[in-house]
């Protein structure tokens, strides 16, 4: 039989009995049920009547319900007779031939299954050789029972309370108000004997008393201040999941963690324990077995005469230390103690110079930071800067990193869309995927790797946005290449890196990034149709083109040597115009045979 059936014989007994003094419980039937029918009908049998012995049968007027619920539990359909009320001779009547009265001996089995008689003939009956079920295992029992009379010593004596060590089994707690005025004060280390008032089995300590009925006295004292809103003075008797446990002249009550302090996310209440303190009751319910209480309404109404006080103390502008209290995702709220632990915000956007930075990477709960009062508003509410105590490195970054300078920094991150590499602390600049490879790739981090060390140069700073475009530096080998302007209608010179069936990839001499990758068609190759571009163009090969057009999006340019030529061909012969016409001058032919004729 389960430890539940078991308690409320222990609490019922006599308190000078002196097996309930040992804590002992009344013996269970001697081999109990074995299956989950039999258990849930002797659990039954027990609440309906505590005091029948444990061997005796039910009344024989309750046979009919006992076998109903007994027929429940086995076979369903003998429920639906017992349902209909049929008298037992009428049921044996549909029993089989040569087995009268098999069906009701069953049900007498069932009946007598909480016995030792009725665990024997469970056994015996058909079915009986079926596999059983085991005993659910007894719930764990608190070391004292309530009403129990024991002794302790004296660990500690308060204002308000007297710790007592249960010769080891737990640490209990007694009201110092139940003490008459004539009784001595016990000392460290004294015998102490009174009874156990609450088990502990919710996790607070073990409360003791000496008056067991007091509780009954101050009920309707707390159920009319839960009405009114008067405050009651409680004795806080230990710490449990969500709060504490309040004593409040016998009378068990429920304090949560909110209402205990403003702040109950880093808050330890292991402190408070054995503290007298003013309480409100929020909630009573069920004649005094759930009463809440709660201290939220005086703390606000304190922590609302604190700030008037301490905004006197605050100016804008000033500089404080405070100490970080919360950190959550949009800021962190930080005490100031030269103002009486006022909290301030810092906002995210006020916590660092990195706008992509994290209030978890940035302060922890409990560090100690200096901040700087950038306003208090209407309201009282005070707002904090971190960022303006630090020095911005972005302030002289723009000349630092000026486009087209060389820089060495460590790669942070990699992403689909390209790599975060950190130049200084603070001071992080992105490499594009376009720009990583001269080949189209997925991932950056097919090039490059966290943590990798790399040389890069500057393509572009924005000071507005703080945001540095970088492109990998070209390798040692090709540091004597003159940079080249690409654009529209220049000629450069190339590299050739890759054939396709379309057309040559060539590599711009001096360029960097996506800018470095240029397509040169077949058809602006300048070479007749069905040429092998391998032949003509060989792999490593520097030429001349001319830039027709850059990709607006990708930023390649597209390249052609037909156009180079065309407009060699177009310059020559401009040029050769030119000199006829300055040759021409000096007439034709006809006019100077003329002149000359003239002249002699």
């Amino acid at each position: 039989m389960s430890s539940e059936n078991e308690t409320p014989a222990i609490e019922s007994a006599p308190n000078g009995d002196e097996s309930n003094t040992s804590g002992s419980a009344p013996t269970a039937p001697a081999e109990g049920a074995h299956d989950a029918g039999a258990a849930g009908s002797a659990a039954g049998s027990v609440e309906a009547a505590p005091d029948a012995p444990s061997g005796d049968a039910a009344p024989e007027g309750s046979e009919g319900d006992g076998d109903d619920a007994g027929e429940g539990d086995g076979d369903g359909g003998d429920t639906g007779e017992g349902d209909e009320g049929e008298p037992a001779d009428a049921a044996s009547a549909d029993a089989t031939p040569g087995e009268p009265g098999k069906k009701k001996k069953r049900r007498k089995r069932k009946k007598k299954k909480p016995g030792a008689e009725g665990a024997e003939g469970a056994e015996g009956a058909p079915g009986g050789d079926r596999p059983r079920q085991h005993h659910r295992p007894a719930t764990e029992r608190a070391p004292f029972h309530v009403g129990e009379e024991v002794f302790g010593k004296v660990t500690a004596v308060l204002d308000t309370a007297v710790m007592v060590d249960l010769s080891g089994k737990a640490l209990a707690i007694f009201d110092r108000t139940e003490m008459e005025a004539d009784d001595l004060v016990p000392s460290v280390g004294d015998r102490f004997v009174a009874r156990i008032h609450n088990d502990g089995v919710r996790g607070g300590l073990v409360v003791l008393t000496r008056k067991p009925l007091r509780e009954e006295e101050i009920k309707p004292a707390i159920e009319a201040a839960s009405k009114d809103g008067s405050l009651i003075t409680g004795l806080i008797t230990g710490v449990i999941k969500g709060g504490v446990e309040v004593d409040i002249s016998g009378l068990r009550a429920f304090a949560p963690a909110s209402g205990l302090d403003l702040h109950p996310q880093n808050a330890n209440f292991s402190g408070l324990v054995g503290q007298r303190l003013e309480f409100k009751v929020v909630q009573y319910k069920n004649a005094g077995r759930d009463v809440v209480v709660s201290r939220r309404p005086m703390l606000e109404a304190e922590a609302h005469e604190r700030r008037k006080h301490a905004l006197t103390l605050l100016t804008e502008g000033q500089v404080l230390k405070g100490v970080v209290r919360t950190v959550v995702e949009w800021g962190a709220f930080v005490a100031l103690p030269e103002a009486e632990n006022l909290e301030g915000l810092v906002h995210v956007s006020e916590a660092s110079h990195d706008a992509r930075a994290k209030m978890v990477d940035l302060v922890r709960p409990g560090e100690e930071l200096e901040v700087k009062i950038l306003k208090i508003d209407e309201k009282g509410k005070i707002w904090l800067s971190r960022k303006a105590l630090i020095e911005d490195p972005w302030a002289a970054a723009r000349e630092k990193y000026a486009p087209g300078s060389r820089h060495s920094g460590k790669v942070l991150k990699t992403l689909d869309f390209g790599a975060f590499v950190e130049l200084e602390p603070g001071v992080e600049g992105l490499i594009h995927i376009v720009d990583l490879s001269m080949t189209r790739i997925e991932h950056s981090n097919e090039v490059v790797k966290e943590g990798q060390d790399i040389d890069v140069v500057v393509a572009n700073f924005d000071p507005r946005t703080k945001k540095i475009a970088l492109h990998p530096a070209p390798p040692p080998e090709r540091a004597h290449e003159e940079p080249q302007k690409v654009g529209r209608g220049a000629v450069v010179k190339v590299e050739v890196i890759k054939h396709e069936a379309s057309g040559v990839i060539v590599r711009i001499l001096g360029a960097t990034g996506r800018s470095a990758r240029g397509f040169l068609p077949a058809g602006q190759t300048g070479t007749p149709r069905g040429t092998d571009l391998r032949k003509t163009f060989k792999m490593g090969s520097v030429i001349e083109v001319k830039v027709l057009e850059v990709d607006p999006r990708r930023g390649e340019p597209k390249l052609s040597v037909k156009a180079m030529h065309e407009d060699e061909e177009r310059k020559a012969h401009r040029e050769y115009r030119q000199q006829l016409a300055r040759e021409g001058g000096f007439g034709t032919l006809g006019d100077l045979l003329k002149k000359k004729l003239e002249g002699g």
